[in-house]
């Protein structure tokens, strides 16, 4: 981490940041989140991991949308729109009622499909998480012992994002 920043990827150029989080270990990194942007090759989808959900909230502020291609006024709007949802998240926590705002104020660049917990992905709390425990003809709650499996399907079918071209 540089001196005097708060996250890693802080000031990193935005693929370079992407990468950061894309590459690290979801046991250690536990709060996860799938974005989806309608690239113009079609949805390119984008999991990404950080320590809490306060350091998820300003990456979601500060980097996803200049990774969806918002630049200039742009995100300067995107930003002050998005400015409560995101206050919200880092007080409240990460929940349903929140991702739906945020991405009521974030399309049509890009929109959260998920966010959670390693340990609520394993627990198939939500139609995405369990759509990824069928892939591994697992039932929820996933056993610790299958949680590799689990890590190399996110890895094989969620590569890390790169921005528009």
């Amino acid at each position: 981490m540089n001196v005097g920043t708060m996250f890693e990827w802080e000031g990193a150029a935005v693929d370079e940041a992407c990468r950061i989080v894309a590459d690290r270990d979801p046991r250690k990194h536990r709060i996860g989140l799938l974005t989806v942007g309608p690239w113009p090759d079609g949805p390119a989808w984008a999991l990404q991991w950080f320590v809490r959900h306060t350091e998820l909230a300003q990456f979601l502020l500060r980097v996803e949308p200049r990774r969806a291609g918002l630049l200039g006024a742009d995100f300067i709007a995107f930003k002050t729109a998005t400015m409560p949802v995101i206050t919200a998240m880092e007080v409240a926590g990460l929940n349903e009622d929140l991702r739906q705002q945020f991405n009521a104020l974030s399309a049509p660049h890009f929109g959260v499909h998920w966010w959670g917990s390693l340990e609520s992905l394993k627990a198939g709390e939500t139609a995405w998480a369990r759509s990824v425990l069928a892939q591994l003809e697992a039932t929820a709650p996933l056993p610790n012992s299958r949680t590799p499996e689990l890590l190399d399907l996110l890895q094989r079918d969620y590569p890390p994002p790169t921005t528009i071209k």
